[in-house]
């Protein structure tokens, strides 16, 4: 917390220290669409939140600002089974299954810095912005699994595996509606690849196989990277400076 504060504070002082029109502060958040690849492999999507403390450079219109955000962030997926129906093995009665979620979610605290530019529309500015962006993991739901008998719980991604932190790009575009001078609502939509792994685990041999009830199965090598989609709304409060000869 202490690395954020200050990260922000550097990042305030060199904003106001260049010959920029002035500086903004915003609060924004919405909900995310995130996803993982594990080796390749698409998981269905998780749908969770996010919330984001901002600050910029004001520029004229046309001009490019730099931006510095942090935020919390929900990355992850999902495996939906869906519900079905089935005859019961014993009695031979037709049964229900009602579907069931296993979420896979990494709480991560991010910080991104980049550049954003605007252009005039009819009622405000239409912008896209560009970055890089770090996060550390705060907490995961991979908890979930060590309830599971020692033998089975191989077969599952585990916390030696997380890497606590990951970098990645943002790149996106959105809408500013001034409500006064001082203060715009803005709309925001980002994709938010990550080129570092949020989970790796090693081939694992010897693992206990629950058809053979012994111990020779292997476990391939697992690679997890996240990406989100993330629709934000917010506001910004705009303080100017005005130079006075």
């Amino acid at each position: 917390m202490i690395r954020i504060l200050a990260f922000i504070s550097l990042t305030i002082f060199c904003l106001t220290s260049t010959d920029a029109q002035g500086v903004a502060f915003g609060i924004k958040g919405g909900p995310t669409l995130a996803v993982q690849q594990w080796d390749n492999t698409d998981r269905d999507p998780l749908f969770a939140y996010h919330l984001i403390a901002s600050v910029e450079s004001l520029a004229e219109e046309g001009e490019v600002s730099i931006f510095a955000q942090a935020g919390y962030h929900t990355r992850g997926s999902a495996i939906r089974i869906r519900s079905f129906q089935f005859n019961d093995f014993t009695t031979g009665a037709p049964r229900t299954f009602n579907g069931s979620t296993t979420k896979y979610d990494f709480q991560n605290a991010a910080l991104s810095v980049g550049v954003k530019q605007r252009f005039a529309a009819s009622a405000g500015n239409l912008y896209y912005l560009l970055g890089l962006r770090g996060e550390y993991n705060i907490k995961n739901s991979l908890d979930q699994f060590e309830e599971l008998p020692p033998a089975v719980q191989s077969g599952f991604p585990s916390q030696a595996g997380v890497n606590d932190f990951t970098f990645g790009f943002i790149f996106g575009g959105g809408f500013e509606l001034p409500l006064s001078d001082y203060i715009d609502a803005s709309i925001e939509l980002t994709i938010n690849p990550d080129f570092t792994k949020q989970y790796f685990q090693p081939t694992f041999n010897n693992a206990f196989n629950t058809f053979t009830g012994n111990n020779d199965r292997t476990i391939p090598e697992l690679n997890i990277r996240n990406n989100s989609i993330e629709l934000t709304v917010g506001f910004r409060f705009k303080r100017v400076v005005e130079y006075v000869d």
